[in-house]
């Protein structure tokens, strides 16, 4: 996660997804793969959000909170007025390969009192990368009574079936997790050229318990009924 893109619709979209889970009654640690400088890439600059009705109206108090931010930047993020009233940061910056481990077992003491961790790196789970989170990693978190919570940005190689498929069945195999749900999101935004561009996101969730389970389903109804949204679930067949 960059400074550049906090408070773009992504974040929208991941935070109310984590206030739902976590709502008052869990701990909320956030892994944030914090990487410095801007990537100069042109990502991030989705905010039209703010104007749209729908977004206040999926989460108020959080619309409210990331529509005043100071500045865009992680440390604005992590006092803005959003969070559960038990939350955990990790925002120490990502390492060179040589520290990674050290990092991440510090990652791990830092939010070692969360109920639900959520990893935040800029693409999702892959190799040891500034850009990626690591199955190792995962496996250093999971812990009994805690679910931990990544995003995925699916490639087009193959068929989002096919792409989703493989994820449950690599993290099988890979943390011998047995309840995985992956929510599914496409959300058409502005393009630069006129009418909707879609925006693919994938929230897996590994290791939830029955509550959150029922949290994940209703939050999927909820997104549901967005204009330009469309939503699946895939595991929770599964988990019942």
């Amino acid at each position: 996660m960059r400074d550049q893109y906090a408070g773009d619709i992504s974040d929208v979209l991941k935070f109310a997804f984590l206030r739902a889970l976590a709502s008052n009654d869990r701990c909320l640690g956030i892994a944030w793969y914090y990487d410095r400088g801007d990537d100069g890439r042109p990502d991030g600059q989705h905010l039209e959000w703010r104007d749209q009705l729908c977004w206040q109206q999926l989460d108020s108090e959080l619309h409210a909170g990331l529509s005043t931010l100071p500045e865009r930047s992680i440390a604005a993020l992590e006092r803005a007025l959003i969070w559960p009233s038990s939350i955990l940061f990790h925002r120490e910056p990502m390492p060179t390969r040589m520290f990674r481990k050290t990092w991440a077992e510090g990652m791990s003491e830092t939010l070692q009192a969360a109920d639900v961790v959520f990893l935040d790196p800029d693409n999702g789970l892959g190799k040891e990368t500034n850009k990626h989170a690591t199955m190792t990693e995962l496996r250093l978190l999971r812990r009994p009574n805690r679910a931990i919570v990544f995003i995925t940005f699916p490639g087009r190689s193959k068929t989002h079936k096919v792409l989703v498929q493989e994820l449950h069945e690599r993290l099988v195999l890979e943390t011998g997790a047995t309840k995985i749900i992956t929510l599914r999101t496409s959300i058409s935004i502005a393009g630069k050229k006129g009418g909707f561009v879609p925006r693919t996101r994938w929230f897996t969730v590994v290791d939830p318990d029955p509550i959150l389970i029922a949290r994940i389903q209703a939050f999927a109804e909820l997104l549901a009924n967005m204009p330009r949204v469309r939503v699946q679930l895939k595991g929770l067949e599964d988990c019942n």
